[in-house]
């Protein structure tokens, strides 16, 4: 027991420093991927894996109870729904059609970047600002739930056809990625009364992290050589879009909240949950289901989210964090 409690105390404070650092850590595994190429990409076959543990993970937190008693108060929901499904893929849509017009790979790319689930680490961010994190957790499950219909239809609803779309298979992976192991986490969470969070779950957070990162890495390495050998200053503007894109999600989900009136905690959690996006959901379906070059928008998304995401919590929720 002794021995448990030591390493459960290491764990711990390893996935702190691992949450400190992510802002670096994600894109350091981009980085990785693309200089790593061929060595790491016959890993390809784990990503599936990977991607439902991380999930998995994040899922052990949530417990249906707390689920319907935020379904009692449906309105935060409904902001949420309506800046993640309605106003950020309209809006991802809009400024990539200006500013790449003539590249449906390219707008398809900066689509499905916003057409994604909410980012499980928005939990993590709504916690750390003092966010509602029942509300956090249930905007995860609701976003998880309706993820295989609405990420296959807002994709081919505004991407252009010229873009050939297996929305069948997109809508498998995300089961397989994302349903089942979220199901099958809340299932655990229920039949333990919570207690698999005391010590397994957060003895588990610094591997999810790893998985995290292991799957951008892997993710990357499969269109390394397409992307390097094609590299140029073409891309600058591309990933100043997906700053701004980042960046925007802010303070739009900001005043959708405030809009909708929402008390303090709630609209710290809904901020967190329509700006941010499960980015290696997007990259896995954009390195499975598209042209190389749609992954370019994906590839600096996860670059910039968590560094603009620690820059616009600061700005919009206090300067100093509470944890």
């Amino acid at each position: 027991m002794f021995q448990f409690q030591s390493m459960e105390k290491k764990l711990r404070h390893f996935n702190g420093n691992l949450e400190r650092a992510m802002p670096i850590l994600t894109p350091t595994g981009v980085i990785l991927g693309l200089l790593l190429g061929a060595k790491v990409s016959w890993m390809k076959p784990s990503v599936t894996y990977l991607f439902a543990f991380l999930t998995f993970c994040g899922a052990l937190g949530i417990n249906s109870s707390d689920f319907f008693k935020v379904l009692k108060k449906p309105k935060p929901i409904f902001a949420f729904l309506l800046g993640t499904n309605l106003i950020m893929p309209i809006i991802a849509w809009s400024v990539a059609n200006v500013a790449f017009p003539t590249n449906t790979a390219i707008i398809t790319g900066y689509i499905l970047l916003m057409a994604t689930p909410t980012a499980v680490s928005g939990y993590i961010w709504s916690s750390i600002y003092q966010g509602n994190g029942a509300l956090s957790l249930t905007l995860i499950l609701v976003s998880t739930a309706l993820t295989p219909l609405l990420t296959p239809f807002t994709v081919r609803l505004l991407a252009q056809t010229s873009v050939e779309i297996n929305t069948m298979g997109m809508i498998l992976s995300l089961f397989k990625m994302v349903v089942l192991p979220s199901l099958f986490g809340i299932l655990i969470n229920n039949m333990t009364k919570g207690k698999v969070n005391e010590h397994i779950t957060p003895s588990l957070k610094p591997f999810s992290k790893l998985s995290l990162i292991l799957v951008i890495i892997i993710n990357t390495s499969q269109v390394s050589q397409q992307l390097i050998a094609s590299a140029s200053w073409a891309y600058l503007p591309i990933a100043l879009l997906c700053a701004i894109i980042a960046a925007s999600g802010f303070p739009i989900a900001f005043v959708i909240g405030k809009w909708a009136k929402l008390p303090e905690e709630d609209n710290v959690s809904v901020t967190f949950a329509i700006a941010l996006r499960n980015i290696s959901a997007a990259l896995v379906l954009a390195i499975d289901y598209f042209p190389p070059e749609t992954s370019l928008p994906v590839i600096f998304g996860i670059v910039f989210q968590q560094s603009i995401c620690a820059v616009m919590g600061h700005f919009f929720f206090g300067k100093k964090p509470h944890r």
